[in-house]
């Protein structure tokens, strides 16, 4: 699963790197994260309708459209790729509203009981990646919408699979444009995911235990803290 991640590139990079345009330039500002949790809003990548690449700001943790409440409870920041086409939730956006969700890495805790051990997880070869998000849009009142979104996660592979039983979905750059394509066939395109091999990881402090701790030395090793 995917509960705790980092950003810590700022929107200029963001955009630059995934090629994309503010979808509200001058509205919204993104200082960089290094503990992000669920609820957060957080920067997205999703098609307009003319299939222009924007980065949009949303709500990590999806709210359906088809509720008639406000977001209450859990968010649901994860949806389990295996089940994703089939529950109500999640069903209309795996077909329509499929996203890229920018990160430099997340965090997985190890072990049974308390206190577990935290680990920061990333690629080795690319500093910023994608997961692989769907999203979805929730009427608040007039002219206004919530879009929110969640990270499609599967089962763990390679050097990290021992840290948790399951992982978040990440897609490689040359199926990008195809993941955003509303007409494109999803589970074609998740066949290309990337597999667990090219990741690392390393145990931090424990600090990050907190949802309400942030900065860069979150992401640093714990044996350099002491």
């Amino acid at each position: 699963m995917c509960g705790r991640y980092a950003l810590y590139k700022n929107l200029a990079e963001i955009m630059a790197y995934f090629h994309a345009q503010p979808a509200h330039d001058g509205l919204w500002d993104w200082a960089p994260k290094y503990n992000i949790s669920p609820g957060t809003v957080v920067p997205v990548i999703a098609y307009d309708g003319k299939r222009t690449r924007k980065l949009v700001p949303m709500r990590w943790g999806l709210h359906p459209h088809w509720k008639k409440t406000p977001p209450e409870g859990r968010p649901l920041f994860n949806a389990r790729v295996e089940t994703a086409s089939e529950k109500p939730s999640f069903r209309t956006p795996f077909r329509r509203r499929r996203a890229l969700i920018p990160a430099n890495g997340w965090y997985e805790w190890e072990g049974v009981e308390k206190p577990k051990t935290p680990y920061f997880i990333h690629e080795t070869q690319a500093e910023t990646f994608a997961f692989a998000g769907l999203w979805d849009q929730w009427r608040v009142d007039e002219g206004i919408t919530l879009l929110s979104c969640t990270i499609l996660t599967t089962v763990a592979q390679g050097p990290i699979r021992h840290l948790h039983h399951r992982m978040p979905i990440r897609l490689p750059v040359s199926v990008w444009s195809d993941w955003l394509d509303w007409d494109a066939a999803p589970d074609k395109i998740l066949q290309t995911a990337l597999s667990g091999d090219d990741l690392t990881h390393f145990e931090v402090g424990t600090n990050v235990n907190s949802g309400r701790a942030e900065g860069a030395y979150l992401v640093l090793p714990a044996n350099s803290l002491s």
